[in-house]
């Protein structure tokens, strides 16, 4: 079990450490702004482990997973500017997207190099999409307020963050959806190797 849970605080050189710090540091606190601190630290536990055990559906052998939580980030991110793209500022959206795809590629990249699936950032990135879609709290253009050229002039009606009861609900079946899916599996993919089977590999 500890392999679903490990990887999501390894990374596989310099190169890796930067990216993921560059999307947490880009993404989290945006997230974390609109989720709240609760959702966004659930979202990164969940991220992880999903990204680590969509990647070891595909492939026997130990990779790293510290930029699955940051993969998990951008997708919540994007269903936040989903479902409230009246608050958004174009500009700022722009740019975000662009850093996004920037970063899926240079994850794709730095696969080729290291200890590191790709299937790990696209199991994080659906999961916080999905995720995302559960518990994104919606917000609402109070009455008076306007649109110019895509800035709101007059301060939201909002949720202060996620409802907390319904986010840890969300992703206590998630959890559950995820251990019975490593029981079912146990025998197949799964087979995980030993501890210095992987502390080998990675050196």
């Amino acid at each position: 079990w500890w392999r679903l849970v490990t990887p999501m605080f390894l990374h596989s050189g310099i190169p890796h450490v930067a990216l993921s710090s560059w999307a947490l540091l880009t993404f989290g606190p945006k997230v974390c702004r609109d989720y709240g601190l609760f959702t966004f630290c659930l979202i990164y536990i969940l991220g992880g482990v999903s990204g680590n055990f969509m990647s070891f559906l595909h492939t026997p052998d130990p990779t790293v997973g510290g930029t699955g939580p940051a993969f998990a980030f951008i997708g919540a991110w994007l269903v936040d500017q989903s479902q409230n793209k009246e608050m958004i500022k174009r500009d700022e959206y722009d740019d975000l997207f662009q850093k996004a795809i920037i970063m899926s590629g240079l994850g794709l990249i730095l696969s080729h190099f290291g200890p590191i699936d790709d299937w790990t950032n696209i199991g994080a990135l659906v999961t916080g999409i999905v995720y995302g879609f559960f518990t994104c709290p919606v917000f609402q253009l109070g009455r008076g307020s306007e649109r110019q050229e895509g800035i709101v002039t007059v301060g939201p009606e909002k949720p202060n963050s996620a409802d907390p009861c319904k986010s840890f609900l969300v992703f206590l079946v998630f959890v559950a959806l995820l251990v019975t899916s490593v029981i079912l599996l146990g025998d197949g993919p799964l087979d995980f190797p030993t501890y210095d089977d992987v502390v080998y590999s990675l050196i």
